[in-house]
């Protein structure tokens, strides 16, 4: 859990004034909860199906169980009176789950009012020795628990969607730009390349001559590949999903990236990983890129590793990239996926705001960290992308 997200959860608990004995009565109270699960997550779906605007972002009945799934596991989660950073990172991740599909925030509220009822109808059936005192104590707890439960996902939610509308205006206003000028100096570019290649053929005896040649010819490729990533960033075509293999992309895409002996790329994927359903060529760009960055951010170093690696949790699938670098400086966190941000000498800051437009694209978020032993850790969650 990050320093923000743990201050955030105690400043929540201690509002509610959610403590010990909650935290106790909760875990007691949760095989009596769990022996409702089925009824309450059908009072939900029900509701959802009566109303077209939260049933529009469901795409089949697939999802429809997978979502299911999903409100099983936060049940669990929620009385299982542990509240610490895996509980907090579940949380978040429900929030992004439902921004990245659109789900109307409205009906969070009127879901969790739902959820409220089903857990506080359990109690009352389910703790029949338990006195009436301890029952009020245990319905306050419930209310405060799921107070905060809510206050967590939405906050998140908001921050999601804030990172989203500031990203799309940043993206606009780059795809005015690129729109006006990329196409018209590919032309010019076109002529230098053309123009740089007549010269080295006729001072290929004149060896200062030619290094400087070199030089042009390589900041002309520099230029093309600049206005390249330009155009893709402002283009927005829509993700074209289907089954995919991330045991065999995440090979190309090794094989695919230049690396020094010294850099070990790893892949640590089980034979059993599942087919997960997303727009294989838009994500193989997205694994490229951080796989350059990771292999870049070692080039100093006697040996190194970077790791593909992947998780299903729920209905979220998690790919993740990671290095034994130096890490992101922690003034540039915060600013890694901006266009055209960028620290590294010879990048031009477009690699990674393209990785995040192409996660968005998924319904997906794109999240950077650095890890306790050392190196950088990209991790791209994708909600309901395991294939059928």
């Amino acid at each position: 859990m990050t320093e923000t997200g743990l201050q955030l959860a105690e400043e929540l608990f201690e509002y509610v004034g959610f403590g010990p004995e909650d935290v106790a009565i909760l875990r007691e109270l949760g095989p009596l909860v769990e022996a409702h699960h089925d009824r309450i997550i059908e009072d939900v779906h029900a509701a959802i199906l009566r109303h077209p605007a939260a049933t529009a972002v469901f795409e089949d009945e697939a999802q429809i169980e997978r979502q299911k799934a999903s409100l099983r596991s936060w049940l669990s989660g929620a009385f299982s009176g542990e509240y610490g950073q895996e509980w907090f990172a579940a949380r978040q991740r429900i929030g992004e789950a439902h921004t990245g599909v659109g789900f109307p925030q409205r009906y969070l509220f009127a879901g969790m009012n739902l959820v409220r009822a089903g857990v506080h109808r359990a109690l009352a059936d389910g703790a029949e020795d338990w006195s009436s005192a301890r029952k009020r104590r245990a319905h306050l707890a419930i209310d405060r628990l799921l107070d905060v439960e809510l206050a967590v996902i939405l906050q998140t939610c908001h921050a999601a969607q804030s990172d989203r509308l500031r990203a799309a205006e940043r993206f606009a206003a780059l795809g005015q730009v690129v729109a006006s000028i990329g196409h018209e100096l590919r032309n010019p570019l076109a002529v230098m390349q053309t123009s740089v290649h007549i010269l080295g053929r006729h001072a290929s005896g004149d060896e200062r001559s030619m290094r400087h040649i070199g030089r042009i010819r390589d900041q002309v490729m520099l230029c093309g590949q600049i206005i390249s990533a330009l155009l893709e960033l402002a283009r927005d075509r829509p993700a074209v999903r289907s089954a995919t293999d991330l045991r065999l992309l995440g090979a190309e895409v090794f094989d695919s990236v230049p690396h020094p002996s010294s850099v070990d790329l790893v892949l640590e994927l089980p034979d059993d990983f599942p087919l997960i359903l997303l727009d294989g060529n838009q994500l193989r760009q997205l694994l490229v890129n951080l796989t350059q960055n990771a292999v870049a951010a070692l080039e100093n170093a006697e040996a190194g590793r970077v790791t593909l690696s992947a998780r299903v949790d729920a209905d979220v699938v998690e790919i993740e990239v990671r290095d034994t670098g130096p890490g992101v400086p922690e003034d540039a966190l915060a600013h890694v996926f901006e266009p055209l941000f960028t620290r590294r000498q010879g990048g031009v800051g477009l690699g990674l705001a393209l990785c995040r437009r192409i996660a968005e694209k998924h319904a997906g978020v794109l999240e950077v960290s650095n890890m306790e032993q050392g190196g950088a850790r990209f991790v791209l969650r994708l909600p309901d992308a395991v294939a059928p």
